[in-house]
């Protein structure tokens, strides 16, 4: 009897021990998704995007803008009724996109922010890429910070000073100790003979790379990490993929420029789209899948419109899976990464309403351009 009683006595206390681990680390988020939870109701709904699509000039859009986490940017900025300085639209709306996610790195529990920061190093990528393009384009030194974003991570000094570079020769002197070296090194070769996209489809297959593998290496969440980087993996993978071979990039060129291993795609299925005929060929090789079932509800649109649907169409497939993750793993790093991609998106919704609202562009047309986070259904 005196035993049964000690095995009850330790089974309550294990089970106690699991309850106040698991409840001490489910608490560290408490916080944080809880106020990311505030900041994503007051992200501009589809709605008040197409609102925005509709006001006749671009300061009625810095107007209606004053009651958003905005507006402390574009407060600055004139507001003339027909000039309209975009560079200083678009830095400012980078900052406010700057200024929130360092507000973000400084909530995230302690064991994640390394993951997190990872993430946020997409910033980077952006900077290296815009760069890498300006002294392809010959843009003077004084021009390129126009395209630049502010980094959460990475010293403004250190940015200032890429910048500065004359040439590939340059940069890559400013780049000697960074992750970025060997990739720009190894890629010139390919950019003599194909041009510019050799060294961007270098710089974004090294970033995803490092991230994925990253996310596969951990324990922690695993499971959360995968879903939310891979059907982006996937989703980069499929971008590539359709653009190279419009191009007309032989196989064996696209394949080397794949983010390996692929999430729910497989190595079958990515090969079978490199070999495919056309778009349509392609997209019908991953028909049993979540982008190929909606890439094909599309296609009409995309075989009228161009690729630039396809892209928009997967993009939006992405935001779905995070806003779901988010609500169905609320305690986890689920909430954080969603909110990263649903900011993202949002300024670049802004981005693109501005600049083309700035150029006379129809409203219906502006509209088209907009990717929608798709609602979810519980």
């Amino acid at each position: 009897m005196i035993e049964v009683f000690l095995i009850i006595f330790l089974l309550i206390g294990a089970l106690l021990v699991i309850v106040t681990f698991n409840a001490r680390r489910s608490m560290a988020y408490v916080y944080c998704n809880a106020t990311l939870s505030a900041w994503e109701a007051r992200l501009l709904s589809e709605a008040r995007l197409m609102e925005l699509a509709d006001v006749p000039r671009v300061v009625n859009i810095f107007s209606a803008l004053d009651d958003t986490n905005y507006r402390p940017q574009l407060a600055e900025l004139p507001r003339a009724e027909e000039e309209v300085d975009m560079v200083a639209v678009e830095r400012s709306l980078r900052e406010s996109l700057n200024v929130r996610y360092r507000e973000l790195l400084g909530m995230v529990p302690k064991e994640r922010k390394e993951t997190v920061e990872r993430v946020m190093q997409r910033v980077d990528l952006w900077n290296i890429k815009a760069l890498v393009t300006a002294i392809h384009n010959k843009i003077p030194k004084e021009k390129r910070p126009e395209e630049l974003m502010p980094s959460p991570i990475s010293p403004r000094e250190r940015l200032e000073m890429l910048v500065s570079a004359e040439n590939f020769e340059a940069l890559l002197e400013f780049l000697k100790g960074s992750e970025y070296f060997d990739v720009l090194s190894a890629a010139l070769e390919d950019y003599e003979k194909r041009g510019l996209i050799a060294l961007l489809t270098a710089l974004d297959k090294h970033y995803y790379t490092s991230l994925w593998q990253d996310v596969l290496s951990k324990r922690a969440q695993r499971s959360i990490l995968k879903a939310l980087v891979g059907y982006e993996i996937d989703a980069l993978n499929i971008k590539l993929i359709l653009r190279l071979k419009q191009e007309g990039a032989p196989p064996e060129e696209i394949d080397k420029y794949l983010v390996l291993p692929p999430y729910e795609l497989t190595d079958a299925m990515l090969k079978a789209m490199i070999t495919a005929e056309d778009t349509r060929s392609a997209i019908n090789m991953i028909h049993r899948t979540v982008y190929g079932k909606i890439l094909l509800e599309a296609l009409p649109q995309v075989e009228a419109q161009g690729l630039r649907v396809a892209e928009k169409v997967l993009d939006e497939i992405h935001l779905k899976i995070c806003r779901w993750l988010a609500l169905t793993k609320f305690f986890s790093i689920a909430p954080v990464l969603s909110y990263i991609y649903l900011k993202e998106n949002e300024m670049k919704n802004l981005q693109a309403i501005i600049r083309l609202k700035a150029d006379k562009v129809e409203p219906q047309k502006i509209k088209e351009t907009i990717a929608r986070v798709p609602k979810i259904e519980l």
